[in-house]
């Protein structure tokens, strides 16, 4: 009896220890939609019934009406800090179809910050999930710089799993909340230059924190979807043709070596991401000889 009282003390004793996810839903509502209003219950009732054996977590939601964005955001964050929760989840109020098994995705991430994938709901419809092609200059300095190379979506052959970001959308994004006793307030921005993503962006990236997207996780932005977005594309190409002075024309040897320029830049780009990645891991040597490991001296 002695015996199986302690299994059940240690038992218990492992259960308390366990942290139970508490997430708050925190969703600025600027156009208030029936679709969104009908999407948002189908998955608010998705989750209250979810079943899954071990599976715990604490969920509630609140909505933010009439406000600025960014004002919204901060607002939020706070209710979720006051609240003990472990996580807030950001949820545009244009992103339909979502499911519990996306939020759940996002929640076993376990990255500081990690967000779906969303595409714009304008064209040319792009793949709202970025990263810099020069590191040095700030996320929030893009809108205001000259040229097209100042963002590129994530390369096709790393479309898969989570990969590392420079700029998302918070659409249907996951935050810890023990991120922001990091960062100074306000936590969120927003002005003429840039939206309030892009600065706080660079709060991020400026703070090492984890920045993700998963490919696994795409949302429905305003009819938008990963699976029809080739035909949203191709409705607005006929569009902007039909529009005069809107749609620079280009012979195919013009188009030929605009794409072999920028495939350089992304080369290049994506070959300097390597190396930062690579330059960051620290190796030691342990030889023959020697009772502690010494660092590797790297040729420059």
């Amino acid at each position: 009896m002695a015996t199986k009282a302690k299994k059940i003390k240690k038992t218990l004793a492992r259960k308390k220890d366990v942290v139970i996810p508490k997430i708050l839903i925190g969703v600025p509502i600027l156009n208030w939609t029936h679709e969104f209003a009908t999407s948002f219950l189908q998955f608010w009732t998705d989750l209250v019934t979810y079943q899954h054996k071990g599976r715990r977590f604490h969920v509630a939601y609140k909505f933010m009406h009439r406000c600025p964005v960014h004002m919204a955001e901060e607002h939020l964050v706070q209710m979720a800090i006051d609240s003990d929760c472990t996580h807030i989840l950001f949820m545009d109020d244009d992103i339909y179809d979502v499911t519990a098994e996306m939020f759940l995705k996002l929640l076993d991430d376990d990255k500081d910050i990690v967000g779906g994938i969303m595409h714009a709901s304008g064209f040319p419809y792009a793949m709202c999930a970025f990263r810099r092609y020069d590191t040095k200059k700030k996320v929030s300095e893009m809108p205001i710089l000259k040229g097209a190379a100042r963002l590129y979506e994530i390369p096709p052959d790393q479309r898969t799993g989570l990969q590392k970001v420079d700029l998302m959308a918070y659409c249907f994004t996951m935050f810890k909340t023990k991120i922001f006793r990091k960062l100074k307030k306000p936590w969120f921005t927003c002005n003429t230059q840039a939206p309030t993503d892009s600065w706080f962006s660079d709060t991020v990236l400026k703070a090492k924190l984890q920045y993700y997207v998963d490919f696994d996780v795409y949302v429905n932005h305003r009819g938008v979807t990963v699976e029809n977005r080739h035909l949203w594309f191709e409705m607005g190409l006929q569009k902007q043709r039909k529009d005069s002075g809107r749609m620079i024309m280009l012979t195919p040897e013009e188009m030929q070596r605009h794409e072999a320029m920028m495939r350089m830049k992304l080369a290049d780009a994506e070959a300097k991401l390597t190396n930062e990645r690579s330059t960051n891991i620290k190796f030691l040597e342990k030889s023959k000889g020697r009772a502690i490991a010494t660092k590797i001296k790297t040729e420059k």
